[in-house]
Parts: C-alpha cells; sequence; structure tokens
C-alpha cells in the first residue's frame, strides 16, 4: 500500500487514506445563504468518491463579507439544521465532513460588472474593507476596517464554528488565505499603519481560533487553510511565517495546517515566471504540483524549528502520480484536491481499486465554463463532467424501452452521447469519417513548445477508454449519408459532425491552398497531418491564432500576427487562458496588427488592406487562416421529416467549447 492510501490520526480526527477534497465556493446555496439539496447531492457524490474527507466551501459567517451572491451562510441559528442533509450525505458515505468559514475583506467586488460605490462589493449589503487601504483586490476604493468591526467579526466566526458543529460537521476549516481579511490581517503589505491591537498581525486569527474553542471546546478539531507565503515582493514568505507566525499557530493546538502559497493582493508577484495568484488558483500553462518546494521548504523549516505539525499540500495535481509525489516527494502528510473531484468525483476510489485508466483526469479549461464562473454569476460545475452539480436529476435510470441511436461523428459530443446512450441500455451506433474517435479535442493543443498541452487530451482520451468499455461498435473512416443512416433503421439520429475551418472570399486562395502556401489551423494542428510551416508565418485571425503564433516563436520562427477586428478578442474556448496568453505574447513581442483586411493572396505573397485603405503585400513562407469555424450539419437538413428525431449538438449545432457538446449530449440522452 503505498502511503497516498494510509490511515492518518490527527488529535481526535482519523482519516482513512491520505486524499483530502479542499473547499471551493460552488455557489449552490439559496438566495438567503441556506444549504440546498443540489448542494447535499454535489457533496455526497465527492464523499462517495473516497475521500478521507470532504470540507463544504466557504461559508459565510456576517453577510456583508459575501463574495457571491450565492455563498453558503452560518449567520444564525435558523442556517444549522440547512446543513444537516449535507452533513449527512458525506458521513453517510464514510468521509469526514468538514466546513470552511469565510469573511471577505478586500475580495468583495471582485468581478463586478457595475460600477462600484466607495468601500462596496457588487452584492447590496457587502463591503470591501481591510486592515489598511493601500492595497486592493476587489474594488480599488476599499474603506479601512474599524477595531469594533474586527472585534464583531471575530465573534461571528467563532458563533459559526459552534452552529456548524451542531449541524454535525467533524471539524472546521477557517479561509484565512487568499485576500480574506484574516489573510489580508496577516499580510505585511495589506497590514501598516495601523496603531490598535490589530497591528499584531496574527492576532485576528489567534482570536477567532481562541474564541472558538471556548465556544466549542479545545478538543474540537480546527484545520485552517492559511497563506504560509504570499510570494509577493514586500510580502511574507515561509521563513517570515516560521519565525513569526507558526510558533503561535502551533500553540493553539490545530490538528492539520491546509498550506496555500500566494495571494490576491494587487501587488508584484516575487517570482517572475509565475505570478502569485497562480500558486492559489493555478493557470492551464502553471507548471503542475506548483506547491511541491514550497511544501518541502516549509516541511523542514517547521521540524527546524521543532513546530512539526500535519500538512496538507494542494494546487495542479491533476494526475494520479501528481498525489503521489505530492505526499512521498514533497513530504506533505495529505494531497488536497478540487478541481479534479469536480471533473472526476470518483477518482479517489479508481485510484485504489487500480481503475486508474478510467479516471475523468482534468484538461483545465475551467471548472465554471457553461456557468460562467464563481466570480460573475456562476455556479461551479465542470466542463468535462456534466453529472456535477446536477447529480439527482441525472441520475441514470436503465431504459424499459431500448431505442437504436445512430449517432454521426465522434468526437466530444458524439462520444459522450453513445455512452450515456449505452449505460441507459439504448443500442448505439457511432459512425466517424476519420481513422481515430476524438473530433477537433483530439488535435486541439498541439503545440509542441507550449507547456501542459497535452492536457486537452485528457478528454478524448476517457472517452476512447469509456467506448471501449461499453463496447460501443464504432465504425472509423465511414464517410456517412443519408442512405446509409436510414439503413440503420434509427429511432433516433444524433449529427455529431463538428465544424470545418471557415475561408474568406478571397483571390487566389485555391491556388495558395494547392501550392500548401495557405493552411487553416486544423491542417497544421492536426496529429497526423504532414503539413509543416516555414521559417517565416503569417497567421491571420488573433482570436484563435494567438497560441499558436507563441508556439511558433517559441520554435525559432519569424511570426507576425494580423487580424480583421479593431482591437484582439480571444476565441470564446480559449478562457481563463486568455490573461496568460497576453502575457506570453507581450514577453515575446507579438503584437498583434489590427485592422488588417486578407483581400488576396498570390505565390508566397498576402496582400492586406489596412484599417486607412492602404494596401499592404506582405511576404511569408505560409499564412495560417484562423478565422473561425463553420458548422457541419448539412446531415441533419438531409434527414429532416423522415419520422424519426434528428438531434444537432454540439459545434454541428453551433461552433464553441467541447464542454458544450459534452453538456448538450449529457442532456439528451438522458431524455430518450
Amino acid at each position: 500500500m503505498r502511503k497516498l492510501f494510509e490511515p492518518f490520526e490527527a488529535k481526535g480526527l482519523h482519516f482513512k487514506n491520505r486524499i483530502i477534497h479542499v473547499p471551493t465556493t460552488l455557489n449552490m446555496s439559496d438566495p438567503q445563504g441556506y444549504a440546498t439539496r443540489r448542494l447535499a447531492a454535489a457533496y455526497g457524490s465527492i464523499a462517495r468518491g473516497g475521500y478521507a474527507a470532504t470540507i463544504v466551501g466557504a461559508t459565510c459567517v456576517r453577510r456583508d463579507g459575501l463574495i457571491n451572491e450565492r455563498m453558503l451562510g452560518l449567520y444564525d441559528e435558523d442556517y444549522v439544521i440547512e446543513f444537516r442533509d449535507t452533513v449527512t450525505e458525506i458521513k453517510n458515505n464514510d468521509s469526514l465532513a468538514g466546513i470552511q468559514l469565510f469573511y471577505g475583506g478586500l475580495i468583495p467586488g471582485l468581478g463586478t460588472t457595475i460600477p462600484l460605490e466607495a468601500g462596496k462589493g457588487w452584492i447590496p449589503g457587502t463591503v470591501s474593507w481591510g486592515p489598511g487601504n493601500k492595497y486592493f483586490i476587489g474594488n480599488p476604493d476599499c474603506d479601512v476596517i474599524p477595531t469594533e468591526e474586527y472585534e464583531d467579526i471575530v465573534e461571528s466566526y467563532a458563533q459559526a464554528g459552534r452552529r456548524a458543529r451542531e449541524a454535525g460537521f467533524d471539524f472546521l476549516s477557517f479561509h484565512f488565505c487568499h485576500g480574506s481579511l484574516p489573510h489580508v490581517n496577516l499580510s505585511l503589505l495589506a497590514n501598516q499603519g495601523r496603531t490598535d491591537k490589530y497591528a499584531d498581525r496574527f492576532l485576528m486569527i489567534e482570536e477567532i481560533i481562541q474564541r472558538t474553542q471556548e465556544l466549542c471546546g479545545k478538543d474540537y478539531p480546527i484545520i485552517p487553510r492559511l497563506c504560509v507565503d504570499e510570494n509577493l515582493k514586500g510580502g511574507f514568505d515561509i521563513d517570515y511565517f516560521v519565525e513569526h507566525y507558526a510558533p503561535r499557530l502551533h500553540a493553539l493546538g490545530i490538528s492539520v495546517l491546509d498550506c496555500t502559497f500566494g495571494s490576491m493582493l494587487m501587488a508584484e508577484s516575487r517570482n517572475p515566471d509565475i505570478h502569485s495568484t497562480e500558486f492559489i488558483g493555478p493557470s492551464f500553462y502553471t507548471p503542475k504540483i506548483v506547491n511541491k518546494e514550497n511544501i518541502s521548504t516549509l516541511r523542514k523549516r517547521l521540524q527546524e524549528r521543532g513546530l512539526d505539525m500535519p500538512l496538507i499540500g494542494s494546487a495542479n495535481l491533476v494526475t494520479p502520480d501528481h498525489l503521489h509525489t505530492m505526499v512521498e516527494e514533497a513530504g506533505a502528510d495529505f494531497a488536497g484536491v478540487c478541481r479534479l473531484s469536480l471533473d472526476d468525483p470518483d477518482f479517489p476510489n479508481k485510484m485504489m481499486e487500480g481503475r486508474e485508466d478510467e479516471i475523468r483526469c482534468s484538461t483545465h479549461t475551467g471548472a465554471s465554463l457553461l456557468q460562467g464562473n464563481i466570480f460573475s454569476k456562476g455556479w461551479a460545475g465542470s466542463a468535462q463532467n456534466p453529472v456535477f452539480g446536477r447529480e439527482d436529476e441525472y441520475r441514470l435510470v436503465p431504459t424499459r424501452r431500448p431505442r437504436k441511436v445512430v449517432i454521426v461523428g465522434g468526437g466530444s459530443g458524439g462520444m459522450e452521447y453513445a455512452i450515456t446512450a449505452q449505460e441507459i441500455g439504448h443500442d448505439v451506433v457511432v459512425l466517424e469519417k476519420s481513422g481515430v474517435l476524438g473530433g477537433a479535442m483530439d488535435w486541439a493543443g498541439n503545440y509542441p513548445n507550449l507547456p501542459n498541452m497535452q492536457m486537452l487530451r485528457n478528454q478524448p482520451n476517457y472517452h476512447r477508454r469509456m467506448m471501449d468499455k461499453w463496447e460501443i461498435p464504432v465504425r472509423l473512416n465511414c464517410e456517412a449519408t443519408a442512405n446509409m443512416i436510414l439503413a440503420e433503421a434509427p429511432d433516433v439520429i444524433v449529427i455529431a459532425t463538428g465544424a470545418h475551418a471557415a475561408l474568406p472570399k478571397i483571390p487566389g486562395l485555391d491556388n495558395a491552398r494547392s501550392s500548401g502556401f495557405a493552411l487553416t489551423i486544423d491542417e497544421v494542428m492536426a496529429r497526423d497531418s504532414a503539413s509543416s510551416l516555414g521559417q517565416n508565418v503569417l497567421i491571420f485571425g488573433a482570436g484563435e491564432g494567438a497560441e499558436l503564433a507563441i508556439d511558433q516563436k517559441y520554435g525559432g520562427k519569424s511570426v507576425r500576427l494580423l487580424d480583421a477586428k479593431p482591437s484582439y478578442v480571444p476565441a470564446n474556448y480559449v478562457g481563463s487562458r486568455a490573461g496568460v496568453i497576453g502575457a506570453l505574447m507581450g514577453r515575446l513581442g507579438i503584437k498583434v496588427e489590427t485592422g488588417m483586411s486578407l483581400v488576396g493572396l498570390e505565390a508566397g505573397e498576402a496582400i492586406f488592406e489596412t484599417a486607412d485603405g492602404e494596401e499592404d503585400r506582405i511576404k511569408a513562407d505560409n499564412i495560417v487562416l484562423c478565422l473561425g469555424r463553420n458548422p457541419s450539419n448539412e446531415l441533419a437538413s438531409a434527414l429532416q421529416g423522415r419520422g424519426f428525431p434528428v438531434q444537432v449538438i454540439g459545434d454541428a449545432r453551433k461552433p464553441r467549447s467541447y464542454a458544450n457538446a459534452i453538456h448538450e449530449a449529457a442532456y439528451l440522452a438522458r431524455q430518450l
């Protein structure tokens, strides 16, 4: 048995293994902050997956500290009973139940789409304030919190802790990180110039824990999630934490320390290569196990001071090997996961049962891709896993009326539909025109010079394994026609044929394409493509082409990135990668040349019209056209009106993200 699956004892808590679902806001409360059935089902699905502990995400202790409009609350006694269903779901599945208590501090106002009043968040009644107002997170015009409000918030934390214990939670987690009020009180940057008792930066945390212990008993386990290193210039680091904060924290008798290593304060990052926020919420390009060295250093420094305490290490643990590395090499006692919990809640069980090949490893493309995100009026979900957050209504029920389902297209939507329909009990066949299942996701991200791009293939790899497991009939290299489909005697036809590259209507295009001078991004990216680009490359269409430009630049090519729009607009599927893409372009000196309309192609030359109406001829070895995609749904029209439903999903309906295809397929297959 590897260390990850060994039990662990920590001050009154028995952990059956070393895997913990660390807290994140799901935004699944009702409008008043009460726990809901959706919340209970979501956390129940996580606990059922085999976690030693499942920690309910940020739960506000006072209404004016909200940062999301569907954030949980524990404001008064009326809230206790609503949490019992969630606690029961977690405990029935043999997982310890924890809850994280929170107060916003400087975060309220983050993600606003409306103008903010001074010192206010965007949710009515919320405030944005901290120990000082030199640095901000949500509202640039933040306030300074007075002493008496500090004292009231300390009491609110403790009373919420008492209520959590009454609700049946096994332990408390406190949100002492990422910009919440207790964290910014710790900060050497945010907490400057105070003359009251909270000039002692650790005092607020100390008071919260001590008052909670007065109400709940010193034996009630506490697992604070605490910033150990701000990773900001002028902010505290691990050495400062160990010298000034760790001794007082250790003396309070906490059970486990849940470690984080970054800050959301608007200040300059200490590490020029990894932004401070990437140690908290890693971006797509962030190195995996990003806190490995941080955990190792912290463990060493604590042991040197005789302050050893159990540690949770987290952030960018995407595969089973990452979890093993965190506990076996980095020195953490526990591996904390969050994103993977949403993408595949059952992954701990799959690891323990030797079914790692069935884990739906994350593509890391946005946990809330379809519902906005938790800072902009959305609830947390998974781009890959359509069931998370819908566990009750998406429960599979075997059919009593099997139907013949013919699916045309074996991309993300087609495979999700096929797997779901087969599990329900329908008779499924998939017709795929290429020689491999996967669709656009099979070649998307085929950038050899960019980090982590292999993650995009996690989803098609998972789908292919499940297609094999369920022994779903697949016909590859099959160019489906209406007659061929009708010969299958279908009850339902699903058109999941994806989309094709949009091409401009300009002189010289056909010759440029036949000669290999002009290529689409699909042709360049395809894994089995023989296309290779020359030294001097033009990329037309910055929305889709920005990552290709970065990849080619890293590969030593001379690149120009042009776009007809007046300003650069990332493609919608880029999502959370957009900010990092912009930073990389700046670092590499790639400037989007906007207002450039492609009007013609000649041998080795592209002809543009500038925003001023001037002609600009640019010589190059190749031009790559990245102009978006058009639906490939001609079959749908040919099959309509034949006496059976024809469902069009994914990019065949409208080019968007692979997640839209997966979620549409999961919904429609359950309606058969």
